[in-house]
């Protein structure tokens, strides 16, 4: 099944969400870390390693002098990476020619002890404080400072295996989590949008499947009140076609009795021609509307079921067209035919076909004026097979045209029922395209009048 957009969408939203969670995380450790909010256990180990460097360059200052203790100072940096400052009590630098930085740190030193505070951490350093007594008794501040990157580029440069291993095994569980996390919500609602589709394109019997039937959440509630709701029109639209078969039957037979019943009164009262012939007109369209029912009907119920047989479709319509030329002359009204000229061979019920091209083009001349000519062409596109009928009357309203195919329907803006016609032949017309796997559909021409296309498979095509 194909993946929809929400599949995609939620998906992607998840695996944000978990990536944004991971460096939002990472971020405030890190930030907390540098403000000394968090602490990473560095302060016990540097305050041993302050206390004992510490008290050993405090014997090397006193037995060889500063020099020797800037030197001692200076390997311990080189070697350890952490760096020392030795002050007098009152924030003075033993040693006499220190830049004004360290001269900074040691009053910070001398105000975060009389603050109580001997360890925090600035940016990317670690500093430790402490008040040592040296061997002589004389009492100095000793400053340590460590300068480490950030905890996560740490451990990228110390461990970079491990963390590769780390990262991958992240990205595959959040993958995977996402992944079944998404599908659990698309899964169904692409099932039901599935299912509500096939309804909407005429396959009545579409239903959802029972997988999502049978969830116990908000989908399976959804997915059950769909399949009734489904059922519920499949019922209605049954109990519709028999009602309408069985009255249409029903009234054929008191059809047949007014037929005879006329003749015999056209013997009995020759006076009343004029009366018995509207009767005989009336019952004609009566008569007309119940085959086109019954025509319908039997569409419907044949619908995926039909027999189709090679035909030559673009014939089929020049011969249609040939009769309807002939009936249309007496009006004055007439019929341009266009076409490659070609053979398309179609799988076809000629009958069921033809029936459709005549509703379509009989419905055309109905409506174009006396002194025009309904345009008819076959021609073939991407689509297949194409059948266009443009006739030159008012057309129809715009948010009217998909429903001219349904049955009784008819617009009352533009099509009246002073144009005649049943309001039956384009649903036969649909019907009997949808047999044959085409689509039927409706459109207002630029200048006027209403275009009628038919679009079937293309199959073969003769050369």
């Amino acid at each position: 099944m194909k993946r929809s957009s929400l599949f995609v969408t939620v998906f992607l939203w998840f695996l944000a969400t978990i990536f944004l969670s991971v460096a939002v995380s990472f971020g405030l450790t890190i930030l907390m870390t540098r403000q000394g909010i968090v602490l990473t256990g560095e302060e016990e180990v540097l305050s041993k390693a302050l206390s004992l460097r510490g008290r050993e360059c405090l014997a090397i200052l006193e037995k060889d002098g500063p020099e020797a203790l800037s030197a001692t100072a200076r390997t311990i940096r080189r070697e350890t990476g952490f760096s020392m400052f030795f002050f007098h009590p009152d924030g003075r630098s033993v040693f006499d020619d220190e830049p004004e930085f360290v001269r900074k740190i040691g009053k910070r030193a001398i105000e975060s002890l009389e603050e109580g505070r001997s360890f925090e951490t600035r940016n990317d350093f670690t500093i430790v404080t402490e008040r040592m007594k040296a061997a002589s008794g004389r009492e100095y501040v000793v400053v340590g400072s460590f300068h480490r990157p950030p905890p996560v580029l740490r451990v990228i440069a110390e461990k970079r295996v491990p963390f590769a291993i780390y990262l991958a095994g992240f990205l595959a569980t959040a993958l995977l989590l996402c992944f079944l996390l998404a599908r659990h919500i698309s899964e169904p609602l692409m099932r039901l949008t599935d299912a509500a589709r096939k309804l909407a394109e005429g396959k009545l019997d579409a239903d959802v499947d029972e997988g999502v039937l049978l969830r116990k959440d908000e989908f399976g509630e959804l997915a059950n009140a769909f399949s009734r709701s489904s059922r519920y029109i499949r019922e209605l639209l049954d109990a519709q076609k028999r009602l309408i078969r069985d009255i249409s039957h029903e009234l054929r037979t008191p059809l047949a009795r007014l037929g005879v019943a006329l003749e015999l009164a056209r013997k009995k009262a020759p006076a009343a021609e004029d009366s018995l012939a509207r009767i005989e007109a009336e019952a004609s369209i009566l008569n007309d509307m119940i085959g086109q029912l019954l025509s319908l009907s039997r569409l419907e119920v044949e619908m995926g079921n039909a027999t189709l047989e090679p035909g030559d479709f673009e014939l089929l319509v020049g011969r249609v067209v040939e009769d309807a030329r002939f009936e249309a002359r007496p009006s004055g009204k007439g019929i341009l035919f266009r076409s490659e000229g070609r053979d398309w061979i179609l799988p076809m019920r000629e009958d069921v076909l033809r029936g459709a091209v005549e509703n379509i083009l009989r419905n055309a001349l109905r409506y174009t004026p006396a002194g025009t000519a309904v345009d008819v062409s076959v021609v073939s596109d991407e689509k297949g097979i194409a059948l266009r009928i443009r006739d030159h009357g008012p057309g129809a309203p715009e948010e009217e045209l998909e429903k001219i195919f349904l049955p009784f329907y008819r617009t009352e803006s533009a099509r009246t029922r002073d144009t005649g016609g049943t309001g039956i032949g384009l649903a036969i017309a649909q019907r009997a395209v949808q047999q044959h796997g085409g689509v039927i559909s409706a459109s207002n021409a630029k200048d006027g009048g209403l275009v009628v296309e038919i679009v079937l498979p293309r199959t073969k095509k003769a050369e």
